[in-house]
């Protein structure tokens, strides 16, 4: 079973930072000692057999103690050069005398930035490295770690992340195969943010993962792109910690993010400041984390190009929106196209030839085309599916990482809900009432508590008056004695919604039942693409 990604803030006797023996937080120290992406501490990565066997090393290299003859120091040196000797080698690349000084040089830097901490015990490390814990760590070994950002440890001259902190649902990161990136200038014109929003809504409408870096301009407008679309799912990746995410006119954008289900994620500490150095070094893991990645606006010297370069160098497919050539907003593009290093965009509404075929999220280790009824174990199962449905959507509570303590420090992930293209009316075809009832029946024998007192308010309200709005939906529940927050409240209606069991129409909750729905679904598809291929049911979205 695979390790757990959240787990409670750590009970027991403090330890000092000498001791420490917890991966996630060894590989945090050692990030906060590196500054930022560093190969050298890659190389002495691998040649560790533990994260932390590293973190320890590196802080027995105190200084020098001239009066022993037994100087500690030259012990731990030599052991952090032994490291780093074998790290380069495992990772195909041949030392230099050289590189060894440089290693030296580097490797005090290291210890320098990690004095602060020796002052400190395992718990407050702790505390410091989660924010208080308002974040999640993330490591390679967890069932959520997006593999695809390993591929920046290609060349011996790049490197990955340690680690990952972030903010909002951590399988968000690997809700989608192939996500898209959408990046751009910050002083975009109107056709820019347009096409930006345009492809980020459409893509994110269709099930795909919409990644950019959370800045003005472009980015913005693709985010809130993804966000338009219903159950849209995007991540941010900010140049600094999360302590310092901005700008703060983004702040709204953020928060909904977080509680639509998506993530806001950074390679470095929380505390960490975003210098104008740690955009281009971003730029990477947007790179990294996409399949394919839009260029839809770009000056001369605009950042997004650095993103475009970064890809092309992972492999990536790079796509640029060609402009008017007396306009310097459309320079960088026109660039990327006319040298080849970019493919020509050529349409912002029809995102077929750029990204895979329409899905539903991918949970850990479940392929795209999973069954909307199979669950995910990765929670401790009671035996019963109700739990199992909980279980799709929320990480487990685990053993080896710290909590993300929003809401009363209970791990609160906003539930992934499935991308849903088709929106028609309920169903007014005959039925036959008796298999109706039956069907709901069963399909009610499902839901959690919550889940059915929310689903039996919407049909009280939908027999009143027709479908409830959001404000309605809350005062009947309230009404019954159900005081339910915005937030917990929309993480009922999106697991609901995932089931099928209502459908979001013009900011009212319908509630459907899986006969009449899976018809409406078989209808619009008939009448909408009468000349469409046989399988072109892949695109249409989940099956």
């Amino acid at each position: 079973m695979s390790k757990p990604l959240i787990k409670t803030m750590p009970t027991g006797q403090p330890r000092p930072m000498t001791m420490v023996e917890s991966d996630w937080l060894a590989r945090a120290v050692l990030t906060l000692a590196a500054d930022g992406p560093d190969a050298f501490m890659i190389a002495c990565l691998l040649g560790s057999d533990q994260a932390a066997d590293l973190c320890r090393n590196l802080i027995e290299l105190g200084a020098p103690n001239q009066s022993d003859g037994k100087d500690p120091h030259e012990a731990a040196r030599s052991k952090l050069d032994e490291r780093f000797l074998k790290g380069t080698a495992r990772w195909g690349r041949q030392t230099r005398p050289e590189d060894l000084t440089r290693f030296h040089k580097i490797s005090s830097s290291w210890r320098r930035r990690l004095t602060p901490l020796l002052a400190m015990d395992t718990d407050q490390v702790r505390t410091m490295m989660t924010g208080g814990g308002q974040f999640w760590v993330m490591t390679p070994g967890d069932p959520c770690w997006p593999g695809q950002v390993d591929d920046l440890a290609r060349r011996s001259d790049w490197a990955p992340p340690l680690c990952l902190w972030g903010r909002g649902n951590p399988e968000t990161l690997i809700c989608c195969d192939r996500p898209l990136a959408v990046v751009g200038s910050r002083t975009c014109d109107e056709y820019g943010r347009s096409t930006a929003h345009h492809i980020a809504r459409k893509a994110a409408g269709e099930g795909h993962l919409v990644v950019s870096g959370g800045a003005m301009g472009t980015d913005a407008a693709a985010h809130w792109g993804a966000l338009a679309a219903s159950g849209g799912r995007t991540v941010a990746v900010f140049a600094g910690g999360l302590l310092h995410m901005g700008p703060k006119r983004n702040s709204r954008l953020f928060e909904n993010i977080e509680a639509d289900g998506g993530a806001l994620i950074s390679e470095l500490p929380p505390a960490t400041i975003p210098e104008a150095r740690r955009f281009l070094l971003r730029n990477r893991i947007i790179a990294a984390l996409a399949s394919d990645i839009v260029v839809a606006q770009a000056r001369h010297r605009s950042g997004a190009l650095n993103t475009a370069n970064w890809g092309v160098e992972l492999g990536r497919r790079v796509l640029a929106a060609p402009g008017r050539i007396d306009q310097p907003e459309n320079t960088g593009c026109n660039r990327l196209i006319h040298e080849g290093k970019a493919e020509l965009l050529l349409s912002a509404s029809d995102v077929r030839d750029i990204c895979h075929p329409a899905h539903g999220p991918v949970h850990p280790g479940k392929s795209v085309r999973q069954e909307a009824s199979a669950s995910v174990n990765t929670a401790e199962s009671r035996g019963n599916q109700t739990n199992r449905q909980n279980a799709r959507r929320t990480p487990t509570v685990g053993s080896d990482h710290p909590a993300q303590t929003i809401n009363g420090g209970q791990p609160d992930p906003t539930a992934l809900k499935q991308s849903r293209t088709d929106r028609d009316e309920p169903s007014t075809q005959p039925s036959n009432s008796g298999t109706d009832s039956e069907c709901k029946k069963a399909d009610d024998e499902c839901l959690t508590k919550e889940e059915a007192t929310v689903l039996a308010a919407i049909r009280t309200c939908q027999l009143r008056g027709g479908p409830p709005m959001m404000g309605q939906l809350r005062t009947e529940l309230a009404n019954q004695g159900h005081e339910l927050s915005v937030r917990h409240l929309m993480q009922l209606l999106g697991s609901l919604e995932l089931r099928g069991s209502i459908n979001l129409q013009n900011g009212c909750v319908v509630a459907e039942d899986q006969k009449n729905q899976a018809f409406q679904r078989q209808r619009s598809k008939s009448t909408t693409q009468p000349s469409a291929p046989a399988d072109s049911s892949l695109r249409g979205g989940t099956k």
